[in-house]
């Protein structure tokens, strides 16, 4: 959280009207970018600290140094501001989830475990406000299903890709990237958001990056160690989408 605002922005609102008279209309406009990264700035931090519940929009322009006037002219109340930190941080998770380092299968699902947990973990705060805002706002709960179904998308369409290359076990693509989804978010959320560890000895981040990754991988490549991009022919007699035999 920002200790106090810097001299510009803490100016009375008289004598930046003033100011904005006198500029060019390029200057309005870089100072009217700065002044929204600001109250976002002190959004994200005072949500972050606070929670959703508490937060208010006195809150936010006390951290910013802003008028309440200023507020008004970017965001209608403290729930915009919310949903705007709220978009840009699951952004970030959708990123971090699809991360493409690494030249196997395995390596790539560690790499994107890893990158989400990091993130998860950078921003345990912002997480426990989002949390707490979808059991008691609609717009904010119909917002984070929106953007954990981005994430399963993305899930889902690497899962179709290797099921059509013949690298995949016997699955259904949809409901395994459902259930690998909540998977990862769950342990997240648990581990890294509410802090919960069940025993004495705490399970460290990259444990738990290292437990899903394999836990993916076991449910579903036939041989995780495949190359990225390595030429393989597709099982002629059945697809890795058909459902397995109770022989199997």
């Amino acid at each position: 959280m920002q200790a106090q605002a810097s001299p510009s922005l803490a100016r009375s609102s008289a004598l930046r009207r003033a100011q904005a008279d006198e500029a060019p209309v390029r200057r309005r406009r870089g100072s009217a970018q700065v002044t929204e990264q600001a109250l976002l700035a002190a959004a994200r931090a005072v949500f972050a600290e606070r929670g959703y519940l508490r937060t208010t929009v006195q809150d936010i322009i006390a951290v910013a140094g802003l008028s309440r006037g200023a507020f008004y002219k970017h965001f209608q109340n403290a729930d915009d501001a919310f949903v705007r930190v709220v978009t840009e941080m699951v952004d970030r998770l959708i990123a971090a989830s699809r991360a493409q380092r690494g030249d196997t299968l395995r390596e790539r699902v560690q790499a994107g475990n890893l990158a989400y947990l990091h993130v998860f973990e950078a921003e345990r705060g912002l997480l426990r406000a989002l949390f707490e805002a979808t059991y008691v706002n609609p717009r904010i709960a119909a917002l984070h299903a929106r953007l954990r179904k981005q994430s399963m998308d993305g899930f889902r369409r690497h899962l179709e890709r290797q099921v059509a290359r013949g690298l995949c076990k016997p699955i259904d693509p949809a409901a395994c990237a459902y259930s690998l989804a909540m998977m990862i978010e769950g342990t997240a959320q648990a581990a890294l958001v509410t802090g919960y560890q069940p025993w004495d000895e705490p399970l460290a981040l990259a444990r738990l990056a290292d437990q899903l990754t394999e836990s993916w991988c076991r449910i579903v490549y036939a041989d995780p160690e495949t190359r990225v991009g390595a030429a393989v022919r597709p099982p002629a007699a059945a697809s890795c989408g058909d459902t397995p035999r109770a022989s199997q």
